[in-house]
Formats: structure tokens, sequence, C-alpha cells
């Protein structure tokens, strides 16, 4: 291994989910791809939500135009 890295990231999510369980998920994908691409070890993560879209209001420019 290289090393380790220390990292923060920020996303926005759709709402209403499982939070928590999207904020596991983008820790285990990071730290997978750390591992794979550069050979680096993740010795902390954080992951900050930004933002919460709610799924019910989300509408494509497509699903606006009639």
């Amino acid at each position: 291994m290289l090393g380790e890295a220390r990292l923060r990231i920020a996303v926005e999510l759709g709402y209403p989910s499982d939070i928590g369980a999207q904020c596991a998920a983008v820790r285990r994908e990071v730290t997978e791809r750390l591992r794979t691409w550069v050979g680096m070890d993740v010795s902390d993560l954080v992951v900050s939500v930004e933002r919460l879209h709610s799924v019910q209001g989300r509408h494509t420019d497509q699903e606006r135009v009639r």
C-alpha cells in the first residue's frame, strides 16, 4: 500500500430515503476505489449531506414541457 488517506466528501441525496445507508454505501465505494485505483487505505472518511432533494417533487425538463 502507498499510505493512508483522510477524506471529507459532501453529497446530495434524494429524500425520503435511508440516509445512513446511502452514506455507508458512499464510504464503501470510495474506500474500495481508492484501494483499487491508487493502492491507498482510507483511515478516515467523513460523508456530509449537503442537500436533500425531494424525490416526489423532482421533475426533468421533459416532464415539465407539455
